[in-house]
Parts: C-alpha cells; structure tokens; sequence
C-alpha cells in the first residue's frame, strides 16, 4: 500500500464516535427518503452542497485519509467507515469521488499535490477523469503536448460540481498525471440512473494543465488511488447491504399472511439466511483488509469489489421481492437503494473486470 495512507489514526472510540456523528447528520438531513422528494420535484439531489459543507467542514469527513500535512486525518479504517455510513444513508455527496479517489491519487504524487490536497481537506470538492467508455479503469483516454490536455473521458463522477479535476494522460513515457481547473473544461451531464450519484462527460480541448507526475510514475499513484476508492466503494456497498437487510427483517417480522408472520415462513427464512451470510462475509473481507492488509493490496480491493457488488445486488433484490407488492412503489425506499447497487457495482469496474484483474494480478 503506497501513498502513505495509514491503517488508523483514531482509536476504537473515537472511530465509533466518527461513525455515530456522520450517520446522525446524514438521517438528520432527511436521507435516503429526501433524495426521492428531490427527484419527485425534479431537483437534482446529486449534490446536497448544505449536507456536504456540514460533512464537510463541520465534522471534517473531507480530509479523512489525507495527510494530516494537508489538513487531513486517519487512515484506511476511517475512510471505510466514514463510506459504510454514507452508504447506508445514500448521502448523496462526493466522499468517494472527491475525498478518497482523487484525494488518494494526489496523496500519492508527492509534494506538488500538495496545494490540490488542502483544498480537498477544506471541502472543495475534486474528481479524477481516469475511466474508459465503460466507466473503467484502463488506457488513459487523453493525450498532452506540452501542458496542454487534449481528450474526451466520460462518466466522471461530479464530474459538473468539481472545481478541478485530476486527469490521466499518455505521454512518452508511460500514463502521467494532471490537475486542470473546472474552467478549462467543457461539461456534460449526464443522466444517471442513481440520482444520489451524479456523473458528467469532461471534454479537453488543449486545456491547460499542471503536472504532477514524470516519467510514466503517474500509473503507480493512480493504481493507489484506485485501490483505495475500491475499497471505499465496497464499504459504500455493504452499508446498503446492511441497511437494505435491516429493514427487510423489520418487514416479515410484521407483515402477515395466512395468519401468520411472513418471517416464520421457511422459505423466506432460508432467502434472509443467504442474504446474511452475503452480508457478513462483505464485512468480514473490508474488516480483515482494513486492520490486517496483506502484501497484495491491489487483489484486496479487487476481491472485496467484485463480492460487494454482487452481494449488494444480490441483497437488494430480496429487498424489493420479500416487500412484494409496496417494493415496487416510489414511495419506497428500496428502489433507492436498487439504483445505489447498480451505480457502486459498475462504479470504477464491474465485478467481472476485477475478476479479470485479479487472474492478472495473481498471474493466473
């Protein structure tokens, strides 16, 4: 693990703490059932900025990960958990986006980073233009001359909120990194189909660009930021896993039918069983990789992606299903957090990507 991105810095308490205080401010703000009113009024809920200046500012989740140089504070179990909240509240705000990829990535290029990371810490909000046309992780989509950018890269998270953006460019040399501005670039929205989630296609004309790596060393930075964000998304995954369960069991142990719970039927309880078990063997791989992570980072993320994202699936299903027919409805919450599964499972890869990259990680 590069970067010199801690394990933790909080100790037990303190990190419960952290968990409780963010979970408060994003329930207290009215969410997830306040993103379904946004969209109902045809506002876009992608980006509470009053949700994410209080976040931000106020109980400091910007800078979690980061530095402490920069502003920052904690490490990788701060990070996880600060995302398994968001997750299960589906805070629309860019903690991953801004904070943990494009943060990490800048983490890890050295001192020129260094003013783009305090910016980060004190709220402003970053992102990283880094995924091919299917919205991964690959060939670099931009080219530079001189320090000019010149590309296309679309689905960009935040990518029409961010007020800078970190850009991976081919050069002589191998992948390189750059900072461009917001005002350099053109900006398309696009239509997402999770509208906590926001994402944009960013064009560069021979934009202006400053550098932050030479010699190819940009691939390395990004692969740290990439692992990192992998992780922070798996724990995005199984905080709606979780919540997605929660409130399923409150469900059956209600609802009747025949005279009886829907809870004490067999067949649902061996469907809530599996769902457990996806559930916990999603908390039990974050946990093992953020207190105990082995030599192969990279294979970490990329295992605890591809389960998450087919746990979270998987579980959200039951949800909409063992709700029957008020699953279904708009006033439910579970289509909120149906359309969170498939953002987070495609987000930065899908689960068959990473298979792909963890045969070729491990040689196989």
């Amino acid at each position: 693990m590069s970067g010199d991105l801690a394990l933790r810095s909080l100790d037990p308490a303190e990190l419960t703490e952290l968990r409780t205080t963010v979970r408060a401010a994003v329930s207290e703000s009215g969410y997830p059932a306040r993103a379904r009113e946004l969209e109902a009024a045809s506002q876009s809920p992608g980006l509470d900025s009053d949700l994410w200046r209080l976040l931000a500012e106020d109980i400091g989740i910007a800078g979690v990960g980061l530095p402490e140089s920069a502003g920052g504070l904690g490490g990788l179990a701060e990070i996880i958990a600060v995302a398994e909240e968001l997750g299960a509240t589906l805070a629309p705000v860019p903690f991953l986006a801004s904070t943990v990829l494009a943060g990490q990535i800048l983490a890890a290029c050295g001192d020129r980073a260094r003013p783009y990371l305090e910016r980060i810490a004190g709220g402003e909000i970053a992102t990283a233009a880094i995924t091919d046309s299917a919205g991964r992780v690959s060939e670099p989509a931009c080219t530079v001359d001189g320090s000019a950018l010149t590309g296309t890269v679309r689905f960009v998270a935040y990518g029409a909120s961010a007020a800078f953006t970190i850009v991976s460019a081919i050069t002589p040399h191998g992948t390189d990194l750059f900072v461009v501005e917001s005002s350099e670039t053109g900006v398309q929205p696009l239509t997402s189909l999770d509208f906590t989630r926001p994402s944009a296609t960013i064009s560069f004309e021979s934009a202006s660009a400053v550098r932050l790596t030479f010699d190819g060393s940009g691939a390395e930075a990004l692969g740290h930021g990439l692992d990192v964000a992998l992780l922070a998304t798996a724990a995005d995954q199984l905080g709606g896993a979780q919540r997605c369960f929660d409130m399923t069991l409150e469900y059956i142990k209600f609802r009747r039918q025949f005279n009886r719970e829907i809870g004490s039927f067999q067949a649902i309880k061996h469907r809530m069983a599996d769902a457990l078990m996806l559930v916990e063997m999603a908390r039990s791989g974050l946990e093992r990789v953020t207190w105990k992570p082995s030599e192969q980072f990279s294979v970490d993320a990329a295992v605890n992606k591809a389960w998450c994202s087919d746990a979270y699936n998987a579980v959200v299903a039951e949800t909409v299903q063992l709700h029957g027919g008020v699953g279904f409805t708009w006033e439910h919450d579970a289509h909120l957090y149906f359309r969170r599964a498939r953002f987070d499972a495609a987000y930065l890869g899908d689960a068959s990507f990473h298979r792909g990259r963890i045969a070729a990680l491990l040689d196989w």
